[in-house]
């Protein structure tokens, strides 16, 4: 019976703590594209950013046993929520350092320069050995609460992890519906449907689009911190430009600019994948082999026929309304 009860909270952490982190890493673009219409074509590139920063400060830098190559960051390890918070500055860092010079120009600007960014991150991440341990990985990355639930207990470190991602995912939830229904919320909105007119009327969108970008960047960061501890083990091709898509598949299926929406689209996403996946031992050989492709062309068909039929998405943006006044 606790062979069984201990199968399920595995199974049940396998899928909905992936599916929760993807929820968080889609917040963050639904903020800077769905809010505001920025291009980002980088995000890969800011999760990556967020995993290796918290993975390097939470780990310490000689603290992979046995081996002779480290890592950059401090000589021992520091406490995991600085660690996060950490991640979450150098991603919202990185992401003005790359949209200061790129917001002032044509909106493709951005994306280009992101897209560079994605895989110019990937190659450094995975070719710089004595900066974040390279093709080799970043191994031993702490869980949280790892004096009281040891990590080699799967089942119950994964449990608790549940708790810990779905905690971190209503805060972010309820952080960006403060703040986007608020009037710098609805700032952004006016710069996303018509630019110029909110400049006319006195709006800086330049330094709106900055901010929400930054902000987008380091929920991006938290996403990847989240991931480096679930994982334990971090990898460069983990982070690759393709993987960009799937936020964006993630947010047009749940509804661009509702953060809701977003988060259903993050769990209806993952449930296709993770349940194609559990039926591959029942597959012949020649089909499972085959799998993986024909997942990416059902997702390909699917994300079509949504533009196509539901373009609003699954949970439409609710449109702001002014109320007009009380006739006398």
């Amino acid at each position: 019976m606790a062979d069984v009860f201990q199968s399920m909270i595995l199974q049940l952490a396998g899928f909905l703590v992936p599916a929760t982190i993807l929820a968080i890493l889609a917040l963050g673009l639904n903020l800077q594209w769905g809010h505001t219409g920025l291009f980002n074509a980088g995000v890969a590139a800011f999760v990556g950013v967020g995993a290796y920063t918290f993975g390097m400060f939470a780990t310490g830098k000689y603290s992979n046993p046995g081996v002779s190559w480290y890592h950059w960051g401090p000589d021992r390890p520091i406490d995991m929520i600085a660690a996060a918070l950490v991640a979450m500055a150098v991603a919202g860092i990185f992401g003005l350092l790359v949209a200061a010079p790129t917001l002032r120009l044509r909106a493709d600007y951005l994306a280009i320069a992101t897209l560079a960014l994605a895989e110019i991150v990937r190659l450094v991440l995975k070719n710089e050995r004595r900066f974040t341990g390279g093709d080799q990985s970043l191994a031993f990355i702490p869980r949280p609460f790892e004096a009281f639930v040891p990590g080699n207990i799967g089942w119950a470190s994964d449990g608790l992890f549940i708790f810990i991602v779905a905690g971190v995912a209503l805060g972010v939830v309820v952080v960006l519906e403060y703040v986007t229904r608020a009037p710098w919320g609805r700032d952004l909105r006016a710069i996303r449907e018509d630019e110029e007119a909110a400049i006319a009327l006195g709006k800086d969108a330049f330094r709106l689009k900055l901010t929400a970008f930054a902000i987008g960047c380091a929920i991006m960061g938290l996403a990847g911190a989240l991931l480096a501890s679930f994982n334990r083990v971090l990898v460069p091709d983990l982070f690759v430009p393709a993987s960009t898509f799937t936020a964006y598949v993630v947010v047009i299926l749940g509804g661009s600019g509702n953060n809701r929406g977003v988060v259903l689209g993050a769990y209806l996403f993952y449930v296709f994948g993770w349940s194609t996946q559990q039926v591959r031992g029942y597959l012949p050989p020649d089909w499972s082999l085959r799998l993986d492709f024909i997942n990416q062309i059902v997702v390909g068909v699917l994300l079509i026929l949504v533009i196509l039929f539901r373009p609003e998405g699954v949970l439409p943006e609710k449109k702001y309304v002014p109320r007009s006044p009380r006739a006398e």
